[in-house]
């Protein structure tokens, strides 16, 4: 027994210091050069792209980003003259309905060139698009206001009726209205500064005489 004891001690040694020897290179190994060792959790299997996939989705996005008869259609108002500011929610005018944001910001561009005849009375300069979504569009109307004028003349420039303010001097529009499509009694009053007590009356002779 002895003698076997031995033997197995100086055959077992070596292979023990052996295996301990391979077990340290490996460890260093990987220590020193962790490029060489396998990264199981770096290796990540990449999806094919499906371009009809993407495409629809974009689409989609496209379409929800629209103005509906359902979108909120608030109008912001600032006055530059005395730093005023108001908000109302008005009727979404029915034009917008489809728009994109795109082409809502180019009809606001168009309008924004020719406003509406009221917002150039009450002093209209710019207008910005505050917020655009399918739920809420928020625009911004920038005026510059000054004393409202309460009396008007009619007056002839170049055969057509102008009206001045009551000053007689200071130009308030054009109307477009030939002088010679009036009466010849109307006509004579015109040219001699006919008076229009209150803007009402003024746009009630516009709307009667305008074609």
């Amino acid at each position: 027994m002895g003698l076997w004891k031995k033997i197995g001690i100086y055959v077992l040694s070596p292979l023990c210091f052996a295996s301990l020897g391979f077990v340290a290179h490996m460890k260093l190994s990987d220590f020193f050069y962790p490029a060489r060792a396998p990264e199981k959790s770096r290796i990540i299997e990449k999806m094919p792209e499906n371009e009809e996939t993407e495409a629809s989705l974009e689409a989609v996005d496209q379409i929800a980003q629209i103005i509906t008869a359902d979108t909120r259609f608030v109008v912001r108002y600032f006055d530059l003259t005395d730093s005023s500011r108001s908000e109302a929610e008005e009727a979404l005018p029915e034009q917008y309905i489809g728009m994109d944001r795109e082409q809502f910001l180019s009809a606001m561009d168009s309008y924004e060139a020719s406003p509406s005849l009221a917002d150039l009375n009450q002093g209209f300069l710019s207008l910005d698009v505050e917020r655009f979504s399918p739920e809420e569009v928020i625009i911004r109307k920038n005026y510059e206001s000054s004393e409202k004028c309460t009396e008007f003349y009619l007056a002839v420039e170049n055969n057509y009726v102008v009206v001045y303010e009551a000053d007689k001097k200071t130009k308030y529009m054009s109307t477009g209205i030939p002088l010679n499509s009036l009466s010849e009694e109307l006509i004579r009053e015109i040219i001699n500064f006919k008076y229009m007590g209150s803007e009402a009356e003024l746009y009630d002779f516009l709307e009667s005489y305008s074609s």
